[in-house]
């Protein structure tokens, strides 16, 4: 209770700094209702800034003390809900430009900039900078309660470097001398190592499948003529002996291109680069490597 009676208080006194016209007069009980009352339909449209005004206006003593407790509170929230633009207006260079106008939907709010913030309503607004004749419009969607957002207007772009200076690429990339090996060669290595890997896979898978009535060193198999044990210990030694012969020839592949890769390689020179340059009397391109 106390809290609310001081910022009641508060507000009262704020009517004295911000509703001075309002006060060259004294208010009459009907003028009192008819500012709360408005009051309310502002607040309703969203219109803060006006609503604000007129409860602060209501707030006074000279308002009868239900009319004055009410517009006090509702000027204390919307003091709070309120939001304000601060402005800004900079040329290409990012140096400040005091001198500028500024429009908030078409009224005027400042003829100079000056740092300070300014109330506006809540939604959406069209902000004009005009600077020595030229305008930029910037458009803000403003929420409630959003306290001294910066908007900035940049007229121009930056400036031209001093006389005599060249303009460069920002940034040049120096190609030195470049080495390259056969493409061949590279097959070679990756599909030698591919049959070795292939081939070995191939001969141990081979080898597990001879029976073991049977001995590959040997060659012999315990078991009569006939039997099915011949014929199983055949084909596993002739998946195994192709595996080796696959594994075989990847080796063979494999070291041959490592060869072909390192004696087939060739230097080629620097790549040509061709760069603009700018000055105030004259312009070209300039070449590096060889032509």
């Amino acid at each position: 209770m106390i809290s609310n009676l001081v910022r009641y208080a508060l507000a009262g006194l704020v009517v004295i700094a911000t509703a001075q016209p309002v006060l060259a007069g004294e208010l009459t009980k009907e003028e009192c209702v008819d500012a709360h009352s408005r009051g309310q339909d502002a607040k309703d449209q969203g219109k803060l800034s006006l609503a604000r005004k007129l409860f602060l206006t209501c707030a006074q003593s000279q308002c009868p003390a239900v009319v004055q407790s009410d517009c006090a509170r509702f000027a204390d929230e919307l003091t709070r809900q309120q939001p304000s633009l601060s402005f800004a207006a900079r040329d290409g260079n990012g140096a400040d430009l005091p001198d500028t106008t500024i429009y908030v939907d078409d009224i005027l709010i400042v003829t100079r900039l000056d740092g300070k913030s300014h109330d506006v309503d809540p939604g959406t607004h069209a902000v004009k900078f005009s600077n020595n004749g030229k305008d930029q419009v910037v458009t803000v969607v403003v929420e409630p309660g959003e306290k001294g957002r910066s908007v900035v207007a940049t007229f121009g772009a930056p400036s031209s470097p001093s006389s005599g200076s060249k303009v460069a690429p920002a940034e040049v990339k120096k190609s030195g001398p470049t080495v390259k090996h056969p493409a061949g060669a590279r097959i070679a290595i990756y599909g030698g190592a591919g049959l070795i890997v292939g081939g070995a896979a191939l001969g141990i898978v081979g080898l597990t499948r001879v029976p073991s009535n049977c001995d590959r060193g040997t060659n012999t198999c315990a078991a009569p003529p006939g039997d099915k044990s011949f014929s199983d210990a055949s084909s596993a030694m002739q998946m195994a002996n192709y595996g080796w012969v696959l594994g075989g020839i990847g080796v063979a592949a494999l070291a041959g291109g490592m060869v072909w890769y390192i004696t087939g390689k060739q230097t080629e020179p620097a790549e040509k680069l061709v760069m603009p340059w700018v000055t105030p009397n004259s312009a070209g391109l300039a070449f590096s490597g060889s032509l």
